[in-house]
């Protein structure tokens, strides 16, 4: 038979989490078609790999990029992600997702996606059918699935900031909508408890998103309603149950009603005061696991994550957000409060840096931290903070530090990591301004070399989080291994030079070491060359 390539004198790490083992790869079309000693078989091309790695495509099982993907430039905005590796991006995140829309919403989901890419979106859609069809028929750059978001099926039926509970008729419109999008092709539900509209919905509505998701057969992710010791959502005693345990065991019940096979976004501990409730959270969640709920979570190899700026503010103010900002009592009050709170968490203000201001008169900002941009401008932080805000139409995005650690402090970051039941996402909003987040660049690198080199797993076992172990969890059998008649998605490695080298002063800079870079058997990357315009991806529908 002939092949056509193969590539030759390599190691492959499979994704399994095995052993890394000599052997050649070739590749049919799209498809690995052998594995093994191949000197005997004919190949159109030979990539000579010798002391290199050849490992599966890295799967981003929490990403944002789709609502990047159906731009026209979108090949040349996704170079950071294809130059670390990645291959197959995960959307629909955090209860956010491209459709389905209604008129309802289709200004306001216009206008939220400014918080995840530069231009306003041009909605030529109203489903996720119609979505996964209109990226079918431009073309991609690389592989993408999506989660359908609880929020923006919400938002379609009750309102982006309606805070009371859906009526049956307005839950069994949800259901339409959901049970729609997972027909066609999505691959599970997203919620994003920290949002609007997520963060209004209770238990019994979350149940049931759930067991939608389980009737289909089909994953269900959620972004906790809180990720520190102490939040204003919860008004416990977070001495007696911290309120970031509380918010785990909530979507744990929410699970455990639904039947439902739960993934844990970006499983994170804000503020110094909350990096001790690791082990904690930790052991909550391999009880569940014991009593047979089948759970799991991701998270990205840094100290801080982006977000947007308004989710500081309380839940029962998002709805008047602006009006409360623009009152002098009121953010007296609510200042008083956040500062009471920052000081209880081991945090401030000032640990949040602007990744993009997405304002013509706070652009010049981009990169500071809050109290640099603050004292420049003349203003006290916290009213920095509100113009921001109100500026951006609740859009600015914000890097927020002291994220399960700092520089002399990983704790909290390397337990997690380093667990088996991690998985490695991004979690990264990409833009062509602004200040970058390194994640943009570096996460996958960044685990397979500064964390591999610290021993936190071996070479292999960081190769499964990103793969196999994500493929796994998103019951796809057909990539994120290095085997016959699996996808054509593959990366090689210099182990010799493989470096992640973007840092949160100086992001946007790709690593060291990715050599080359098939997607769907085609190769995108070839050392220092990216072909933007490939279009080698493919919409992943379930």
């Amino acid at each position: 038979m002939n092949y056509d390539l193969k590539l030759v004198g390599g190691r492959v790490i499979d994704g399994s989490g095995a052993a890394s083992v000599r052997a050649d790869v070739a590749i049919s079309g799209n498809t690995i078609t052998a594995v093994g000693d191949l000197s005997g078989l004919e190949a159109a091309r030979t990539l000579d790999c010798t002391g290199r790695i050849v490992v599966p495509g890295f799967i981003d099982i929490h990403s944002h990029a789709d609502f990047l993907v159906p731009g026209a430039d979108h090949g040349a905005l996704l170079e950071p992600f294809v130059r670390q590796g990645m291959t197959t991006v995960v959307g629909g995140n955090c209860g956010f997702s491209t459709a389905p829309i209604t008129e309802r919403t289709r200004a306001a989901v216009i206008e939220s996606s400014l918080l995840f890419a530069d231009e306003p979106i041009d909605l030529r859609w109203e489903t996720m059918g119609g979505f996964f069809d209109a990226l079918d028929q431009g073309g991609i750059a690389l592989n993408v699935a999506a989660l359908v978001g609880h929020g923006t099926v919400r938002a379609a039926v009750t309102g982006l900031l309606n805070p009371a509970p859906p009526t049956p008729d307005e839950l069994r419109e949800m259901e339409a909508l959901t049970r729609a999008a997972l027909d066609e092709g999505c691959i599970g539900i997203s919620t994003g408890l920290g949002y609007p509209p997520g963060i209004f919905a209770g238990e019994d509505e979350l149940a049931a998103f759930a067991g939608w998701a389980t009737a289909a057969g089909k994953i269900f992710t959620s972004h906790l309603r809180a990720y520190s010791w102490i939040s204003p959502v919860y008004h416990t005693d977070p001495n007696v149950i911290a309120h970031n345990i509380q918010a785990i065991e909530e979507i744990l019940r929410v699970a455990e009603r639904g039947k439902s096979r739960l993934q844990i976004s970006h499983m994170i501990f804000v503020g110094k005061k909350s990096w001790s409730t690791v082990d904690r959270a930790i052991e909550v969640i391999e009880r569940a696991r014991e009593r047979g709920i089948d759970v799991a979570f991701d998270a990205f190899p840094y100290t801080a994550g982006n977000t947007t700026a308004s989710v500081l503010f309380p839940p029962e103010v998002l709805p008047f957000l602006e009006t409360a900002l623009a009152s002098p009592e009121t953010m007296e009050g609510m200042v008083g409060m956040a500062e009471a709170m920052f000081g209880q968490i081991g945090f401030c203000l000032e640990d949040i840096q602007i990744m993009d201001a997405n304002a013509a008169e706070f652009d010049r900002y981009n990169g500071f931290f809050v109290g640099k941009a603050a004292a420049d401008a003349g203003m006290g932080v916290w009213e920095f903070y509100a113009k921001m805000v109100v500026a951006s139409h609740r859009n600015a995005r914000v890097l927020i530090h002291k994220y399960s650690g700092d520089a002399e402090d990983e704790r909290a970051l390397q337990a997690i990591l380093a667990h088996p039941l991690c998985t490695i996402e991004t979690d990264t909003l990409l833009a062509a301004g602004g200040h970058q987040n390194p994640a943009s660049y570096g996460t996958f690198p960044r685990v397979l070399s500064t964390y591999v080199k610290r021993g936190l797993f071996s070479l292999e076992e960081a190769v499964h989080k990103m793969t196999g172990a994500a493929a796994e969890r998103l019951g796809w059998s057909d990539r994120g291994y290095v085997r016959r008649d699996c996808a054509a998605d593959l990366v090689v490695l210099n182990p010799a030079t493989l470096a992640d080298t973007a840092t949160f002063e100086d992001p946007a800079r790709f690593p060291t070491g990715i050599e080359s870079v098939f997607i769907g058997g085609r190769q995108v990357i070839d050392g220092d060359r990216y072909d933007a315009g490939a279009r080698a991806g493919r919409v992943i529908r379930r």
